[in-house]
């Protein structure tokens, strides 16, 4: 009696498993076959509402995946004109990391795979912010903003520089519910601050394809010659 239903949901699982890989696949392919040209490639855009007052240039930045690198995800960081308050001395580069990245994807796949991962979305591991200084890249955006927007921004990164939680897929319910923390959501919370227009980004996006709608949603032109 229990065959066909056990036979049912076994089933459910495998097209609910295969939906998601599909998803992440075609969300990996955009980040990594995204043509940049000329990398890397500079855009900027001025946030101030006085342009005659002392600005400050704020820069956004993205990786996509380089296998060549040993890179397979890709990145989002943030650099600064002068060191983050919690920053370590002299640096000016940073970005939020999980403290152990198989430990973050295993704790991915259990949300991908377990029946109940679409509510309760990934258990958060551990995650720190890391020094990004040097870090290759392949675009950038310079954003100019008063000394308000400055300092909102310099909060957000305090904030995240406290943070210990690392996770990738949100879920509808619990400390998960609707949101993750990842090294996007860092960089779009200080692009927020800096006044710039942010949307909640699809969990199985990477870097690279976060940077890309970013740049669109704030009519920032980003070259891609594909």
């Amino acid at each position: 009696m229990l065959k066909r239903p056990l036979r049912i949901f076994g089933f459910a699982c495998f097209v609910w498993f295969l939906g998601n890989l599909v998803l992440i696949g075609a969300s990996w392919s955009r980040s990594y076959f995204a043509a940049i040209d000329p990398i890397p490639q500079i855009a900027r855009i001025d946030m101030r509402t006085n342009t005659q007052a002392q600005g400050y240039v704020v820069t956004i930045i993205a990786t996509k995946p380089s296998p060549s690198k040993s890179d397979y995800i890709g990145h989002m960081w943030v650099a600064w004109p002068q060191t983050p308050p919690l920053a370590p001395a002299g640096s000016k580069e940073g970005g939020y990391y999980a403290d152990n990245q198989i430990e973050a994807a295993l704790a991915l796949a259990e949300a991908i795979l377990a029946p109940w991962g679409f509510m309760s979305g990934q258990t958060p591991v551990s995650g720190h912010m890391k020094v990004d200084d040097g870090w290759w890249r392949h675009v950038q955006i310079d954003v100019t903003v008063d000394e308000t927007r400055y300092q909102a921004a310099l909060a957000v990164d305090t904030k995240w520089r406290r943070e210990t939680r690392y996770s990738l897929r949100p879920g509808i319910a619990g400390v998960a519910a609707g949101r993750t923390w990842a090294c996007q959501d860092y960089v779009l919370e200080v692009a927020a601050a800096l006044g710039l227009k942010t949307n909640q980004r699809n969990w199985a996006q990477f870097p690279m394809g976060s940077f890309l709608d970013f740049a669109k949603d704030n009519g920032i032109a980003v070259t891609e010659t594909n």
